[in-house]
């Protein structure tokens, strides 16, 4: 037998809230939670009938393709603003010129940038690393690359990135608009 709770019409139990409405062994039950199925019984006399609903409906889909593009419009923007920002922190980029910086750090310093209401901003801010250093230092392999070198840690190794030192225009400056 599951627990259940009851608070006034409302009852609390593992198919989660229903709004119950019952007097003297009549009356019928609906999920709120979309769990579960309605119920009821019915009474007449000496004749009592029980019935069931369907299950409860799925939530109707919400926007369509318009409100699928202007999400991606949307995280379009957010990364266009981490990105502008990678390339304005001077002091970030010299350090990944003079040294190189591993993989994570750059991905967190993009995490950074990006907003909180983002559920997903580390799997967001992971694919995030290649665009940024494509549009802050130019194309991979040929301006900047990535290394493999022992971790701190002492087990494994670490992904760096490294800018190739070419004769190749400085591409961090500020776009001017």
């Amino acid at each position: 037998m599951s627990f259940r709770f009851r608070l006034g019409p409302f009852t609390f139990g593992r198919t989660g809230t229903r709004l119950s409405l019952w007097r003297s062994k009549v009356g019928l039950s609906i999920p709120l939670s979309r769990k579960g199925r309605s119920f009821g019984k019915i009474g007449f006399g000496p004749f009592r009938w029980f019935f069931t609903g369907s299950p409860a409906a799925p939530p109707p889909a919400r926007g369509g393709k318009a409100e699928l593009e202007n999400a991606q419009q949307m995280l379009g923007s957010y990364e266009g603003e981490a990105i502008k920002a990678i390339r304005s922190d001077r002091q970030f980029l010299e350090k990944l010129r003079r040294y190189g910086v591993p993989w994570r750090g750059v991905q967190e310093r993009l995490k950074g940038e990006l907003p909180d209401l983002l559920s997903d901003r580390d799997k967001i801010a992971y694919g995030l690393v290649p665009k940024a250093m494509d549009a802050v230092f130019g194309q991979q392999e040929t301006a900047w690359k990535t290394e493999r070198r022992p971790s701190k840690s002492g087990s494994g190794y670490t992904t760096w990135i490294v800018i190739i030192e070419t004769g190749t225009a400085d591409r961090t400056a500020p776009a001017t608009s």
